[in-house]
């Protein structure tokens, strides 16, 4: 049996702690500037007493640890799949808040590796769950790709 299967894990090879530089860019080009992001001084008003990180931001660093240095590229070239088209995320949950300083680290597991009605694609879905440094998860998600079978 290959290795891409239901429970195999796919380990994260690198973490990423995220400073005030990395919020101000990340920001800038998701434009997700609201106050509660971008205004240190309206941050101290929150409950998290400064700016923290946008979800959709949180969610394109971990899908970045996960993918960093081909991980999943690897992973899949193992059976003999290559990634063919990213396909979607589902059940996204941000469990934690992401605030200047925090180290992430991110760790997928295969969830279902079936095939579609042309026998050489595949659909390839994982669970990524990303934590900080006090491995506290900040946020998970199903991805599902478009994988082919190569001869």
């Amino acid at each position: 049996m290959g290795k891409v299967t239901a429970g195999a894990k796919i380990p994260g090879r690198v973490c990423r702690t995220l400073d005030v530089g990395d919020f101000s860019l990340l920001h800038q080009l998701t434009w997700f500037n609201m106050a509660v992001h971008s205004n240190a001084e309206y941050a101290k008003g929150t409950w998290f007493k400064e700016r923290s990180l946008a979800g959709p931001v949180i969610f394109a660093v971990a899908d970045g640890l996960v993918h960093h240095a081909d991980t999943i590229t690897e992973f899949l070239a193992q059976d003999g799949y290559e990634i063919y088209a990213y396909i979607g995320v589902d059940r996204m949950k941000i469990t934690s808040p992401v605030l200047f300083g925090d180290t992430l680290r991110a760790e997928a597991e295969v969830v279902e590796l079936r095939p579609t009605k042309h026998p050489e694609r595949f659909l390839f879905i994982y669970q990524n769950k990303a934590y900080n440094q006090r491995d506290q998860p900040v946020i998970e998600y199903q991805t599902t790709m478009l994988v082919v079978k190569k001869d």
